[in-house]
Order: C-alpha cells, then sequence, then structure tokens
C-alpha cells in the first residue's frame, strides 16, 4: 500500500495530496495517509465521502494520524 505523506503541512494540501495519489489506483486498491494537521479529520473524510472513496481505518499514533482510504466506484478517476 503507498503511504502518502502529509505531516507537517496544513489543510488542504493532505486532501490534494491525497486526491493525486487515488487517481493512479483502481477500485479496491488502497493508500495510506499520514497527517499531522488535525482539520484533516474533518477534511480527509469529507473529501473521501465526496469522491466515493472508503476511509476503511483511521487512527494516531505519536502525534501522527493516519487514514487508510480504499479506491470506491466513485474515486480514483481524477477528481479534486
Amino acid at each position: 500500500m503507498r503511504v502518502v505523506d502529509a505531516r507537517n503541512v496544513p489543510c488542504p494540501v493532505p486532501v490534494l495530496r491525497a486526491a493525486l495519489a487515488i487517481r493512479e489506483l483502481t477500485v479496491g486498491e488502497a493508500i495510506e495517509v499520514v497527517a499531522t494537521d488535525r482539520a484533516t479529520l474533518v477534511d480527509i473524510p469529507a473529501w473521501a465521502s465526496d469522491q466515493g472513496a472508503l476511509i476503511r481505518d483511521t487512527f494516531e499514533r505519536d502525534g501522527e494520524i493516519h487514514f487508510v482510504i480504499e479506491v470506491g466506484d466513485g474515486a480514483g478517476a481524477g477528481s479534486l
């Protein structure tokens, strides 16, 4: 699984990085986004829902927020 480093950058940068990474995937594949901006706890799930992607897991470890995002039927087609 590809890991998208979105640490130490403010939103919307983590969302943009996730959007660019997910473009390269097909339905059922996943990425892990690692962020430190607490706004991602709202922004990443909202973006994923809008894109038809699925948040498979969200957890925090060592001050970092991790999102495992799976491409759904509506995601991965290049939408930002």
